[in-house]
């Protein structure tokens, strides 16, 4: 039953108000069509209100409301997004939960999307030093981490009985043998190797000591560092004067989780699916994330 039928039907049946030539029929439609147009333009009123229903300038105006701007050549479906993510700021955005429903929503699903807190980055750390020479490293991740550690002999002359020590664990780890410049020596968990020679035995403990999270105080130190002599006390006979001492490089080598940090990870082809770009993404991750966090988009094959 329609507007007009539903009308009629409160008056006497001797109005017949069904009688579409009446004059009582032609008024009831023209109040029904007044009322039809009025709880229409209520209920765009309510769509004009909604992030998810609003078009063009009404979109606009709620964009100025929470305080954002439509981009240049940004259409409804990005700028919808772009208020998502102001409104995500004001409930407390940053979250994982947060981010990924962002994302899911841009890309209308999960699929081949994911989102790696603390994702895993190559480190290294060098530093030219001679004996008894010190300098302070932390592993830069969440926590304490295993390093390969290597030594390069630069300069003329010889090392013997090189050792790196955590001076603030006390752990170290000592090879008994002597390199020359241009050897490299490489300490690994449960290996150690002189160019292609493997020299484990020669090495104690079998593990190098921990890079901390929190950092700590190293030192690099040698046997010939005993008989380093000084010109009017030392002997030529029995000592080594320091004229002739080589330099070493020391690197640290390491995998790293790093900290205040999140990757979104997505395929290129459900990236060119879904009609966006890296830099898209890149922006919207960085919108939603918390003051301090880095974020990183990576697209995969």
């Amino acid at each position: 039953m329609n507007r007009i039928e539903r009308i009629g039907d409160r008056f006497p049946k001797l109005y017949r108000s069904w009688e579409k030539e009446s004059l009582l029929y032609i008024l009831l439609q023209s109040i029904s069509s007044q009322l039809d147009k009025t709880e229409s333009g209520g209920a765009d009123l309510m769509r004009a209100h909604w992030i998810d229903t609003a078009e063009g300038e009404e979109l606009d105006k709620l964009s100025l409301l929470l305080g954002a701007k439509r981009g240049r050549d940004e259409d409804d479906a990005h700028l919808r997004a772009h208020l998502r993510r102001a409104v995500d700021e004001y409930k407390g955005g940053g979250t994982v939960s947060v981010i990924m429903e962002e994302f899911k929503t841009a890309f209308k699903g999960d699929k081949d999307l994911q989102i790696i807190e603390n994702p895993s980055e190559d480190s290294f750390a060098e530093f030219l030093v001679v004996a008894n020479d010190t300098w302070f490293l932390g592993s830069n991740s969440i926590k304490n981490e295993e390093a390969a550690i290597s030594l390069t002999v630069e300069g003329e002359g010889r090392v013997s009985n090189p050792s790196v020590t955590n001076v603030d664990t006390g752990e170290s780890m000592t090879f008994t043998g002597q390199l020359k410049k241009g050897e490299q020596l490489v300490l690994k968990k449960n290996l150690a190797m002189v160019g292609e020679k493997d020299v484990t035995q020669k090495v104690t403990p079998s593990n190098p000591p921990l890079l901390l999270r929190k950092g700590s105080n190293w030192k690099y130190s040698e046997a010939l560092l005993e008989l380093i002599g000084v010109f009017d006390g030392g002997k030529f006979d029995k000592n080594t004067f320091a004229i002739g001492v080589p330099t070493v490089r020391v690197r640290f080598d390491w995998t790293r989780q790093q900290p205040a940090t999140f990757m979104v990870q997505v395929k290129s082809q459900t990236l060119a699916e879904s009609g966006l770009t890296e830099s898209f993404l890149g922006m919207t991750a960085n919108y939603l994330k918390a003051a301090g966090v880095n974020a990183i988009v990576k697209v995969t094959e």
